[in-house]
């Protein structure tokens, strides 16, 4: 997996996330041992790709992507956003509008395909290796705009330390569709449903909407102590 908090992130040595919680959570329940590493998301994506019983995440089920892949999911929904500088006029405002402007894109994510197929020229992408160097481009001004889900990019913003009223949301790019774990098509064939089962068993008991509260949803003010 790659560095996109909330969704997956490492903090103190630690590898966390929504999507890493679900998947260490799905492992257990299915009794597999699963080891977890973060690189940029190109290199994961191809790692994964090249490599049976590998799989990675958190990822976009695509139409361009779906025979690549063996789908364990969906475990989240997905919205896409394109973000713009608050401070900064723009003539950004629909997907007509898109080839004219630079966008900072992180190498390999779905969202770079979805901007060349909404019209956006590839000389217009601007790649890095993650959504904070993105949104450091952004910032800074070398890209007009990005695109992000809102959960990625609150994450994103406080990651980087630039405040929230510095971007603004202009217009969605892609909705309706969800995050999934994206298994190597050469893995066992017991793999992929037995990781399924697993996901489909924490949906049921309540598990995965607990793991997603614990992200999204603000922490309970302690009780008052009575005397």
């Amino acid at each position: 997996t790659e560095e996109w908090a909330p969704y997956n992130y490492s903090e103190g040595g630690e590898i966390k996330g929504i999507g890493t919680d679900i998947l260490r959570a799905s492992c257990a329940e299915a009794r597999l041992s699963c080891e977890i590493q973060i690189v940029p998301w190109a290199r994961a994506y191809a790692t994964a790709a090249a490599t049976p019983n590998t799989l990675v995440y958190t990822t976009a089920r695509k139409p361009f992507r779906e025979k690549a892949c063996l789908w364990v999911g969906p475990f989240l929904p997905r919205t896409t956003w394109v973000y713009a500088r608050s401070d900064a006029p723009s003539t950004l405002r629909s997907h007509k509008d898109l080839p004219q402007h630079r966008f900072g894109t992180v190498r390999g994510e779905a969202s770079t395909q979805e901007l060349l197929d909404a019209g956006a020229p590839q000389s217009s992408l601007i790649p890095d290796s993650s959504n904070a160097a993105v949104l450091r481009l952004l910032h800074s001004g070398r890209v007009d705009a990005m695109v992000d889900t809102e959960i990625g990019m609150a994450w994103t913003l406080k990651l980087t330390g630039i405040p929230a009223s510095a971007v603004t949301p202009l217009f969605t790019l892609s909705e309706g569709g969800h995050y999934y774990f994206a298994l190597n098509p050469s893995s066992d064939p017991r793999l992929a449903p037995r990781l399924q089962r697993a996901l489909d068993r924490l949906r049921r008991n309540g598990r995965l909407d607990e793991i997603v509260r614990s992200y999204t949803q603000p922490a309970a003010p302690a009780a008052a102590r009575r005397e």
